[in-house]
């Protein structure tokens, strides 16, 4: 076909080129300054509307549950700060998808608007569309800097200290959590005196399958390029990517995904520049809270077979 006198193909190329060339400027003028800021941006109703689309389907999709009430009069203090850990990071992190972002951009459980963010990788800071959901959710980039403005400014912040390197690695077999070496969420949290509470969900490494040439694949691609899952099996065995949505891309229907959340795990006194000594000390004690949450519920949230090899913990480079 042809429009003007030009071909219909290159019309559209144009119109994309100038599409994304205009989300440059955006990206460069707004977005790039709010990933970094300590404030809400955006209207709370659109962000409440977005996520919960996601959050209804996720709830119908799938079977979910949590113990945040519990967790909240079993040990939470109203009012305070905190940082949360959550693991595993799973395939495609559909536990912070379909339920972390509805809880964040309505101000579950504190209420308090502006008062709880969550960091994420910045590369999907830099995606059309996904960036703005996530930025309007509260989500900002989990740069040491801005991690570190966020907690200066007395807001909780949550946090997946494994990323990329857990997601490749993701097993459905095996549970495992990976940290990087120079632990900076435990560096983060001694230098504010910030509690940090483990949450755990249980059956987002089983929502894909993940057979063995998946993970050489994956891990291929992130030891080379340094990129998350490119190839994922998606319903009914299908393989697809993450980068090009589409229906198959999501779980299995039914399967079951259970948020646990744990006790707070107090990490001391203030200490702006901890010692290594000091930041492993506190690293230990993170993990004996995570794995006393890890136990607890283990053999009522997993398969026999999964729950009986229990938690492997992964140190990295």
């Amino acid at each position: 076909m042809v429009f003007g006198g030009k071909p219909s193909w290159h019309v559209g190329t144009c119109a994309v080129s100038l599409g994304l060339s205009a989300w440059v400027v955006w990206y460069q003028l707004v977005l790039r300054q709010v990933a970094r800021c300590g404030k809400p941006w955006g209207p709370r109703w659109l962000a409440a509307l977005l996520s919960g689309v996601l959050h209804c389907f996720g709830r119908r999709w799938l079977q979910f549950t949590h113990n945040v009430e519990e967790a909240i009069t079993g040990g939470w203090e109203q009012g305070k700060q905190y940082i949360l850990v959550w693991h595993p990071h799973g395939v495609l992190t559909i536990t912070a998808v379909f339920f972390i972002s509805y809880w964040s951009a309505t101000d579950y459980p504190g209420g308090l608007r502006g008062k709880s963010f969550c960091v994420v990788a910045p590369l999907l800071l830099r995606i059309p569309g996904l960036s703005e959901f996530l930025l309007i959710c509260h989500a900002r980039s989990a740069d040491s800097r801005t991690f570190s403005s966020l907690l200066a400014s007395g807001a909780s912040v949550a946090v997946q200290p494994g990323g990329l390197q857990e997601q490749v690695n993701t097993d459905e077999k095996q549970e495992r959590v990976f940290f990087s070496k120079r632990l900076g969420f435990i560096r983060m949290a001694l230098k504010y005196g910030v509690p940090l509470i483990p949450m755990y969900a249980f059956g987002e490494n089983q929502l894909y399958r993940t057979p063995a040439w998946i993970q050489d694949i994956n891990s291929w691609f992130y030891r080379k390029l340094h990129t998350g899952s490119l190839l994922v099996l998606g319903l009914c065995g299908i393989p697809a990517c993450p980068l090009l949505p589409c229906p198959w891309l999501l779980p299995g229907f039914r399967k079951k995904l259970h948020l646990r959340v744990g006790r707070p795990v107090d990490v001391g006194p203030i200490d702006e520049n901890p010692s290594e000594e000091r930041v492993r000390e506190a690293f230990d004690k993170y993990i004996i809270g995570l794995r006393e949450l890890f136990d607890a519920h283990k053999d009522a949230c997993l398969e026999p077979d999964v729950a009986a090899r229990g938690l492997k913990v992964v140190l990295s480079d």
